[in-house]
């Protein structure tokens, strides 16, 4: 005989409760992805570098171009999926969304910075980001040494997907003439 056991999904009302009611501490990192409240991995000095050049070199492209640069923040994909994204590049809204997280129109860009996290990222957020329709993800594979493109969320799925490497350019689509060289991503 075999063991059924049962899941306790949530909405983001409960886990925004949750949080409010302290049943996290500020240590810990946490986000709702499918209705499960799942530990991310920590930030290691790789990975902390590669988001700050990132976002460096992103602010000095888009100052003044109507573009909020987010780091570590939620962003709202439907009900039941909270990711908190490394690097956001977002619509310009005048509060800064101070009242509501970003929900997926607001969204240009998503920036993953993958160290041990590159299958879950591969397998488990790409595809919630293309059912979402966030325009344009990158991964940044550490470990590997290479950058993922995915634009064009058709049916849940990404329909172009471009490996860079070490001496290429990311340039995206939805931000016109924003360009990230991998060499100063990568570091």
């Amino acid at each position: 005989m075999s063991v059924q056991l049962e899941r306790r999904y949530f909405n983001i009302d409960e886990y925004s409760r949750m949080s409010e009611a302290g049943i996290f501490s500020p240590d810990d990192r946490v986000e709702l992805i499918e209705g499960e409240i799942v530990k991310m991995s920590p930030i290691g000095s790789l990975h902390a570098a590669c988001v700050d050049r990132i976002v460096n070199t992103s602010l000095i492209q888009l100052a003044g171009r109507g573009v909020i640069i987010r780091v570590q923040s939620p962003i709202v994909l439907d009900d039941y999926s909270e990711p908190q994204p490394d690097i956001t590049l977002l619509r310009s809204k005048a509060d800064f969304y101070a009242y509501e997280h970003p929900k997926p129109v607001d969204v240009l860009m998503v920036i993953e910075v993958a160290d041990s996290s590159v299958e879950i990222d591969r397998s488990v957020k790409i595809p919630l980001y293309a059912q979402a329709g966030i325009l344009e993800v990158v991964i940044v594979v550490l470990p590997e040494e290479l950058i993922e493109f995915h634009a064009e969320a058709i049916g849940g799925r990404y329909q172009r997907v471009k490996v860079l490497r070490r001496g290429e350019y990311l340039e995206s689509a939805s931000i016109p003439n924003f360009r990230l060289s991998v060499d100063d991503i990568l570091g």
